[in-house]
């Protein structure tokens, strides 16, 4: 705390000029820090003050809009900071820039209530400008932000974005493309515009791959699978769990036989896909720890899915080259489950830990099952809340006539000076993820 106190310190002595990058750096790492030490919140008084100190000396009338779009988190806590901020935002949203156009999306993201048409929003001076700069996956994620009524009204837009995606453009720029995929599913009133859509853009994958260098094969290859896979099919959910196929698994008594996920039928199934070399699953372990503690391994199953990597991050040292070696990294995941107090099983997967039939885009990435191996939830942090994460599991356990434990209680919000309830878990900053690939 002293050193977070020297870091606010530190702000309090800037002048009210444009905010610095190594600022703006600064302010991020001091409210990370603030909310990592304050896990089930702060009095209202105590988050107000350090707001309050942390943007001292910001100005946000005088910020850009990339500026301001870092710092508006940290402004919402501060009174008189949220109104400087949300006069800036409407602001720059009126602006015929690309930033402009960004300003106005994130503006409008704020009140669903108030989302303006389709005409406004792709009416916006500033929206050319930024089409011409933004790459496939900024627009594609546009299309996904949209109201179903906006989605409804941008049928000229959608079908130009559709036509965008040919054989001739990258393995990169077509994996935008499942994006569409899933915006279209999750919007359209005809389940059947996704699936043509998804359809012509595998075989413009398909296509691709014919003429593509060795490296771009490679990637198209796999982009193919991905298009063709379950989930993109809509057919994950509610329905059969992806293939898992296990060749080395341990909990904290010893080896386990485990090849398959029909080995764990009958049982509730938590699938934590992670890897040692990932911060925020490693930091989840008391969390998983916590999970395993409150259910028997008789009725729920919990399993660390993770793939050889061919390095092992033990912590606190450098991590050890396992290239080409399964079984020295096998070796050295039972002592770093050793190290950690792991008493569930962890299994090295035959399929990679990004496991794109379980849609594990960044891990950790927890997946529920029920006892006949059907997918019931997905894309769950090990770090959500306990209640949150236990009343899933105990539906599920319902299902199969068994009684789950007591329910973990709720986490109360603490009481303000002033009376008022501070929410228990602050919403800022996000759980942390790590988006596929290697450090």
């Amino acid at each position: 705390m002293h050193q977070l106190l020297i870091i606010v310190a530190g702000l309090l002595a800037l002048p009210a000029t444009p905010p610095t990058a190594d600022q703006i750096s600064r302010i991020q790492d001091a409210q990370r820090t603030f909310f990592k030490q304050h896990p089930q919140g702060a009095p209202q008084e105590e988050l107000t003050a350090f707001f309050t100190g942390l943007l001292d000396g910001i100005e946000p009338a005088e910020c850009s809009w990339p500026q301001l779009k870092q710092l508006m988190g940290p402004c919402s806590m501060v009174p008189a900071k949220r109104d400087a901020a949300q006069a800036r935002l409407k602001q720059l949203a009126s602006e015929a820039t690309a930033d402009g156009f960004d300003a106005f999306v994130y503006a409008s993201s704020m009140s669903k209530e108030d989302a303006p048409t389709a005409a406004a929003l792709f009416g916006h001076p500033g929206y050319a400008m930024w089409k011409q700069s933004a790459s496939p996956s900024d627009r594609t994620r546009l299309i996904g932000r949209l109201t179903s009524d906006q989605f409804m009204q941008a049928g000229a837009e959608i079908k130009e974005l559709e036509s965008w995606f040919t054989p001739e453009r990258s393995a990169k720029e077509l994996a935008a493309g499942v994006q569409l995929v899933d915006a279209i599913k999750r919007l359209a009133p005809d389940p059947d515009q996704s699936e043509q859509f998804r359809l012509r853009l595998l075989a413009a994958v398909v296509m691709a791959k014919e003429k593509a260098s060795p490296d771009e094969k490679v990637a198209l290859g796999k982009l193919a699978k991905k298009l063709d896979n379950a989930i993109t099919r809509g057919e994950f959910m509610d329905h059969p769990a992806p293939k898992l196929d296990f060749a080395w698994a341990q909990d904290a008594t010893g080896p386990v036989k485990l090849t398959s996920l029909a080995d764990l039928k009958g049982k509730v199934v938590v699938l934590d896909f992670w890897a040692t070399w990932c911060g925020p699953c490693v930091g989840s372990i008391p969390n998983v720890k916590e999970l395993r503690a409150h259910y028997s391994p008789d009725d729920v199953a919990i399993v660390g899915v993770t793939s050889l990597q061919g390095k092992h991050y033990p912590g606190g040292t450098a991590p050890v080259d396992c290239a080409g070696d399964a079984a020295k990294e096998q070796g050295l995941m039972a002592e770093f489950m050793k190290a950690k107090g792991i008493d569930w099983t962890i299994a090295f997967s035959e399929q990679e830990v990004f496991n794109p039939d379980y849609g594990v885009n960044g891990i950790p990435h927890v997946t529920i099952l029920d006892a006949e191996g059907i997918v019931r939830h997905t894309d769950l942090h090990p770090a959500d809340p306990m209640h949150e994460k236990c009343a899933k599991i105990d539906a599920l356990l319902r299902l199969q006539g068994k009684t789950p434990p007591a329910a973990p209680p709720e986490p109360k919000p603490e009481a303000a000076s002033d009376g008022a309830a501070v929410p228990a878990v602050p919403t800022i900053p996000a759980v942390p993820m790590i988006p596929a690939g290697k450090p």
